[in-house]
């Protein structure tokens, strides 16, 4: 009965962990200045990639934006890459991180 009582806590805080969304948002006071550095852009791989810009990603050891240089990826299929912002809030600036849209294509009806 004890191993079932222990189980069931277990079973129960394991749950807990998996549901819980990791909603962080950092928040900073003076947004972030790209570096004035001229970076030139890698040379392309081949003609189904498509360049990254320049962005921020947020370094946790340092408690700091860290800006990454531009890079291509592959790209993907219907999809489209919308560069990162920075987004102003009441208390601050935080980044909004680039990411892939889908495209929908218009469909047209005749009458």
């Amino acid at each position: 009965m004890k191993r079932l009582v222990i189980l069931a806590i277990a079973i129960f805080f394991i749950l807990a962990l998996l549901n819980s969304k990791g909603n962080a948002q950092v928040v900073v006071k003076v947004k972030p200045v790209p570096p004035k550095i001229n970076m030139i852009n890698p040379k392309k791989p081949g003609t189904d990639f498509v360049l990254i810009p320049g962005h921020w990603i947020w370094h946790r050891p340092s408690k700091m934006y860290a800006w990454v240089g531009p890079s291509w990826v592959p790209k993907k299929e219907n999809k489209k890459w919308v560069p990162g912002h920075w987004k102003k809030l009441p208390k601050g600036w935080k980044w909004i991180p680039g990411h892939w849209e889908r495209i929908y294509k218009k469909k047209y009806f005749l009458k």
